[in-house]
Order: structure tokens, then sequence, then C-alpha cells
């Protein structure tokens, strides 16, 4: 019955997506008929279109502007022209291009959205709006995969929400569109029994079993992997578990509401200690502690359900101080959001605590889509996506109420196609971003999600590429300043580097590039510290100015064709450098690095002066970091921090319909992907490979 009522939801969301293919594309700019003496234009687009797609933006560009001087009226050239000029930096030039389209009165919706875009990211506009209802998700909207009675709810990195059902006793896992591909109920002769909490740590997932008093951990897949505990009062057993989470040390914490402590634990589930203490004075002991939460600084936040209060202790167990509010009556859960407290409590919504302002406030009433106000029956647990969408468990309604940005559900997705792969023709492939109007990228979109029509045909099956093998390796270029304060300093690298070389696999990928008056690779790809340290200490310092500027930009270069998390690591030594990026701008290299999204982290050995607030300016910009080094915590992270970093693109593949005989014929393409209700879509073209 289970797969029979499964199927029957597969069929509803793909006669869903079939009225979404159905819709007609738009209409196609092909090339114009070339009148005598005109040729040459054709000869210099189809020049700039193969640059375009090996990375040659620069040629590109070139390419594009001769076919213009030729024909002034190409208007697909002009389009490819603004193209060249986004993927190198140049976004007031590509947004030039695209307004003169505009004004001609030739620009198609696509290319009118994609200057929309434009001049949102050149205004720099890239924060979340203000949260609006977005949809509920009921437990019994997908038949074989019901879940009553939510108490928590997860959300990876990809997107992937996953709900605890106790009645169910089961884990219902949803793709990004909110479409289930998964329900969990443990393993075979070892099911849930009443699962009231989990915490989603390095892909597993740590379930507690408030009925069986047991911990369960499983695969993100719902494979079964572990479970430990057993009833009593003893250590390591337990009465009622149910809030847990895993700190930074990779100990794991579980409330013990039954018998009022929490318990810490390795990941295996032995035993380590237990607070509060039994001699603890009386304000700082628990009743009926539920959800947990620790924080980056590692304090554990305890949402004591029977105080009526948030306890917090540090990682030992010691207590350090309690939140309240009256309205504050059965707290269930505490969770964190960018620097704010969202506390779930039965008797009174969902509390939003903001520690800056010391300031409370509450939801428990909404608007939902068709305008009418909703009460939060009894709210269990939230948590928030990397969009900054919200959601927010109801325990007695059996649904989850969602809440997103409202910019993110009135506009259409940034789709940009950065490159046509025509090598295995008559399949192609195109790379492409997702992004939504705050220039995030969009993850988890499966292929069902994605079209193509190629000359107005559709191709209703395409093939999607999986990033997991090309996101479990590094790339990396290191920059560093080749000046004589870096010299004297450069015997000491072992001490910020050492920990990131250490970290190193066979798998990833480094060169080094030396910045002095030019921009000099001298270490092409490898993974040789010894090697490494060896090229910079043997750089004779410059004495002219440190053409960082041009580094920088030969750095991002080298890094656009690689696939995989991509980093640029600069060593500085935060001294003034006049002239630094004369030739290629501050603002051209953070354009430039956005336009492929690739992070750049400084490593400096100074942290004032006006070279420093230029770094910092880098670094936040790209999505980066800034380090002073040595000396700072977070250097011993820098290899974790850009494996974080992954490749959010799509590559998406699709068998061409296009007649092998009609090589060097010019074919367009258009694309649109469907993401939460939203659609996105981008135009391209390519030319039919000769001597296949």
């Amino acid at each position: 019955m289970q797969s029979h009522r499964g199927r029957m939801s597969r069929i509803f969301f793909y006669f869903c997506l079939f009225l979404f293919f159905s819709i007609q594309p738009t209409s196609s700019e092909d090339l114009p008929d070339f009148r005598i003496g005109k040729e040459s234009a054709r000869s210099s687009f189809k020049k700039g279109i193969l640059q375009l797609n090996n990375y040659q933006y620069g040629a590109a560009k070139e390419s594009f502007l001769t076919s213009l001087s030729v024909m002034e009226d190409f208007h697909l050239a002009r389009k490819m022209l603004s193209d060249a000029y986004f993927l190198a930096g140049e976004w007031q030039e590509s947004l030039n291009e695209l307004e003169i389209l505009e004004r001609r009165k030739v620009a198609n919706q696509i290319w009118k959205n994609r200057a929309e875009i434009l001049r949102l990211n050149i205004a720099g506009i890239g924060k979340k709006d203000g949260l609006t209802f977005f949809k509920h998700i009921s437990g019994d909207d997908h038949r074989g995969f019901r879940f009553r009675n939510p108490t928590d709810v997860v959300v990876d990195s990809d997107g992937f929400m996953y709900v605890l059902g106790f009645e169910t006793k089961n884990v219902v896992k949803f793709d990004p569109n909110g479409f289930p591909v998964g329900n969990f109920k443990g393993g075979l002769g070892r099911t849930f029994e009443g699962p009231m909490s989990f915490s989603l740590h390095n892909d597993v997932l740590y379930v507690s079993d408030f009925a069986s008093d047991r911990i369960y951990k499983l695969s993100q897949k719902g494979q079964f992997m572990d479970r430990f505990g057993e009833s009593g009062i003893g250590p390591g057993q337990f009465h009622g578990p149910t809030g847990l989470d895993v700190s930074s040390g990779q100990h794991l914490y579980v409330s013990d509401s039954g018998n009022n402590r929490i318990q810490k634990l390795n990941l295996d589930g032995t035993f380590l200690h237990s607070f509060p203490l039994p001699k603890a004075k009386f304000s700082e002991k628990l009743f009926f502690p539920a959800g947990l939460t620790i924080k980056e600084d590692g304090q554990i936040y305890v949402a004591d359900k029977g105080n009526s209060r948030i306890a917090v202790f540090d990682d030992e167990g010691n207590y350090i101080k309690q939140l309240t509010h009256p309205n504050m009556k059965k707290p269930r859960s505490v969770k964190f959001y960018e620097n704010r407290m969202y506390v779930a409590d039965e008797a009174n919504g969902l509390m939003i605590y903001n520690p800056i302002q010391e300031k409370w406030t509450k939801i428990s009433t909404f608007r939902d889509a068709s305008g009418d106000y909703v009460k939060m029956l009894k709210p269990f647990s939230s948590a928030y996506d990397y969009t900054g969408s919200l959601y927010s468990v109801d325990f007695a309604r059996h649904r989850i109420d969602i809440f997103s940005p409202k910019n993110s559900l009135s506009s259409n997705l940034n789709v940009f196609v950065e490159r046509v792969e025509l090598s295995r023709f008559p399949t192609i492939s195109l790379f492409l971003r997702v992004k939504n109007r705050s220039n995030q990228d969009l993850k988890g979109i499966r292929r069902e999600a994605f079209r193509i029509f190629e000359n107005s045909n559709i191709h209703p099956l395409v093939g999607l590429a999986n990033m997991k093998e090309y996101n479990d390796q590094i790339t990396v270029s290191l920059v560093y300043e080749n000046s004589q304060k870096l010299k004297e300093l450069s015997p000491n690298m072992d001490l910020y580097l050492g920990n990131f070389f250490s970290s190193i696999t066979t798998k990833d990928r480094i060169e080094v590039i030396r910045a002095g008056k030019d921009a000099e690779k001298v270490y092409d790809y490898g993974n040789s510290p010894l090697d490494i340290y060896a090229k910079i200490r043997k750089s004779v310092p410059d004495p002219e100015f440190i053409n960082l500027g041009k580094s920088l930009f030969q750095a991002i270069s080298d890094l656009t064709p690689e696939l995989g998390p991509r980093a640029v690591i600069m060593v500085v030594s935060g001294e003034t450098l006049p002239n630094a990026f004369n030739q290629y701008s501050i603002l051209r290299n953070i354009q430039y690095a956005n336009a492929h999204s690739i992070p750049i982290i400084i490593l400096s050995m100074g942290d004032e002066g006006e070279m420093v607030d230029v770094y910092k300016d880098i670094a936040t910009r790209t999505r980066g970091a800034f380090l002073k080094v040595p000396g700072s915590q977070k250097e011993v992270e820098l290899y974790n921090f850009i494996k974080s970093k992954k490749d959010n693109r799509y590559i998406v593949s699709f068998k061409s319909k296009t007649d092998e005989d009609l090589a060097g014929r010019y074919i367009d393409y258009e694309i649109s992907v469907f993401f939460r209700e939203i659609i996105g879509k981008a135009q391209g073209g390519y030319f039919v490979p000769e001597n296949n």
C-alpha cells in the first residue's frame, strides 16, 4: 500500500512538472542575415562563442566587439558581449550592453531580468527581506510519506528537510522543492518507538527515542548505523531522552528529561559525565529539560521546560545563567540563527530573543496564503535553512509552517550559463548557476526541475551530474606578497599554514603565484608543502611596487575552469602598498571572484591600517575570511573552511536533436529551472562542432 501511495504522490508531482514543462519557450534570438560585406561579423561572433566557453573572457570581448563594429545592430553579439563582461568581473560594462538592448526595445524578458539582477548586484543589495508565509507541509500531504505529531525539523546544507514524526515513529525527508524522497523508521528489528528530537552532524542523524530510552544514529539516506542507551538512572541510561546536539569537540549532549539532567557522551555513546551535579544549587537544577543547542563558543542552551526558562551551561556543565520571560510557559526547544535565539514554547508560540537589544518578540499567529489568520497550536521546534527560510513545527496540527524572505517569493531566479561543453556532441552539457535575489547559490535542485528547449524542441529528459566527487577535493591559488617584510617572516610560515598543509590530500591541488612588479606563477598545481615553502623562501624581494591586483586577477583566472571547492589564499604583510591595485582594481577583482563564486581568504601579518581595511573588504564581499596570522585560532580550520565552499554549479546534459551534418550551424537553446514555486530562465547558443 505504501509503495502504491508513493507512486501516486510521484504521479501528482510529475503532473505539476508537466504543466511547468508545457510552458512555451521565450522567443529566441537567432543569427541575422549577413549581407554582402558583413560575413566577418558572423565569423568573429563564432570565434567569441568558442573563446567564452574556453574561459578566455578578454579574447571573447574583443571578438564580440569586432563583430559589432562590422554589424552594429547584431543584438545577439551584444548580449554575448554582456555575458563576457560579467564573467570577467566588469559588471557595469555588462549592464551597459543590456541597457542598450533595452533602449532599442529588442531585449526579451530574459535579458531584461538579467539587467535587473545586475543592477541589484552592482548596488550591493544582497540582504534578505523580512519573512512572509510561504507554505504548509502537512503530514497527510503524501500518503507514502506520512508524519503525525511532528516534534522536530532539521534542514541540511543543501536544503533537504528532515521531519521527525512522534506518532508515526519515522523521519520523512523532503527535497528543497518540498517533494518527499525518503521515509526512515530506524533499522530492521530496531525501529523507533517514539522519536522526540534529532541533530545532524557530519552527515549523521542522531535521534533521541523518547519511548525506548535510546539514541539512534542514521545516515542522511536513512541507513541504520548504531543505537545505544537503555532505561535507567545510571550513567548512559535514560528516562525519556529529548533534546540532543553535538559540540565542535565531537561530544554528544542529551537532555535526559525524566532524570532531570544533561548527559555528555562520546559519539559512540560512551558516558563521560552528567550535570547539574546532585549538590548544585536549587536555582541551577533542571526540571524536565527538553531541547538543547550548543553554540559555537561551546555554551549549552537548554529548554528547561519544567522551570519555564532557558538554562545556560559551559561545555563541562557549569551553570552560567538563565534567560526568562513572563510569557515563557513551556519551552520545548531552543535554536539559534544569525545571533538570535528561537524558543518554541508549546503554550505561547515561537519566541525570538535579540541579545544585542535584549528584546523579545513573538510569532503566535500569522496570515496564510489565503489571507486567513492561523494560530500556532503547539509549536515544538524550529529551524532555518541557508536561504533564510524559517521552519516551524506544529505538533498539534501535524504540519510544518514555512516562512521565507519576501524577495525570494516574488522574483524570478537568477540563472546564468557559464559554459557549453560540446566535446561529446551530440551530448551537450551546460554549466550553470542558479541563484536567488540575495545572490545565494541555490542547492539541492533535482533534475526533474530543469527543462531545456533547443530550437524550440523540448528535451524533457535531462541528465544532472553528481558534483559529490568534485566536492571531495579542493583547488587553491596561493598568492604571496613578494616584499622584504614578508621575506623576514617567511621562515615562520609553518606556524599559520602548517595545519592547512597537513590536511592536504593527494586529490587536492595548489598553485603559487608571486606578487611582485608582475604576477608570476612559481609553482604549478601540485600538493607538496615542502616545494611550496621552498619556492616562497627562495624568492628575492621585489624592491619596486607589488602588483597585488594583477596577481589576484591571475589567481581567479586560473581557478575558473576548475571543478569543486576553489579559493584564493593571499599571504600579505598588511603594510601599505602604493599602487597595488592600479592595474586591476579592487572592485573588478571582487566582481570577478563573485561571478565564479570563488572566496578570497586573506592571511595578514598585520591587522591595522589602510591596506588591512582593503583586505577585510575583499574577504567580506567574496564570502572569504580575513585572518591575522600567526595568532588566529581560525587558521587551524582553514582547510575545512575551503572544503565547505562547495561547488554549487549544475552540469545539465541533454542529447541534441540537431543533425551532425549541420556542422557550423548556430543552434539556440533555453533552459528553465523551477525552485520553490519560482521559475528562472537563461538563453544561449552554440555552433554545431565540425570534424566530430
